[in-house]
């Protein structure tokens, strides 16, 4: 049966501007903490390339960047399982909770310098950001009438470029300026996370697909 999306305004405006939000900071956060990491390898602060071998250097980066984009190629299609088969603002709310955690323990690792731990962490937060993906487009539909459709992928692709650069400068900024204090340096990240995980919640309940029947 197909959905039918919230005609009133005011509802829908609502929902789509909080998907947004949700998608901006978590694109925002993942892209941050890759880049603060690869800054701090650089920089050579952590104990593991504190002697600046080139070689191990250059391996570390090379470690952040598999970690970070491997959780897309791994997990984007569980991500649509996912979105099909459960409902999209249940699994959504669900993978911000997720994402809290994650910044926690990102947290955690910048503030004691553990490389393990943030590398860790950002293969979670890729992870969560891979199987978001599906539940964000598939959101649309059930939250816009059909013809705002257009104009509202256009939205979401500008807020996400937006992030990305902004979380790609950001993660440069605070290594300057916060290096030797890097427990305040994720500060930054993990609250943020907490503060805008609210607009997730204000998405409208939208009804599931049903499956389709199988034809004789």
């Amino acid at each position: 049966m197909p959905l039918t999306p919230p005609e009133h305004p005011a509802r829908w405006r609502a929902g789509f501007w909080s998907l947004i939000v949700t998608q901006f900071q978590g694109a925002f956060n993942d892209y941050g903490l890759r880049n603060l990491t690869i800054f701090l390898i650089l920089a050579h602060a952590f104990v593991e390339n504190a002697a600046a071998d080139p070689g191990v250097r250059d391996r570390l980066v090379f470690y952040v960047q598999a970690l970070f984009a491997a959780p897309f190629i791994l997990f984007s299609m569980t991500g649509g399982y996912f979105a099909d088969r459960y409902s999209k603002r249940s699994v959504t709310i669900r993978l911000k909770y997720f994402e809290l955690a994650v910044m926690a323990l990102a947290t955690f690792g910048l503030a004691t310098m553990n490389l393990y731990v943030v590398l860790a962490a950002i293969f979670l937060v890729s992870t969560q950001a891979a199987l978001f993906g599906p539940c964000k487009y598939g959101l649309l539909p059930e939250i816009l009438p059909p013809e705002k459709l257009s104009w509202g992928n256009g939205i979401i692709e500008l807020g996400t470029f937006l992030a990305l650069i902004g979380g790609s400068v950001a993660g440069a900024y605070l290594v300057r300026f916060f290096l030797g204090s890097m427990g305040r340096a994720a500060s930054f990240s993990s609250p943020s996370a907490w503060l805008v995980s609210a607009p997730a919640t204000a998405f409208p309940a939208c009804p599931r697909p049903m499956p389709c029947a199988s034809s004789a």
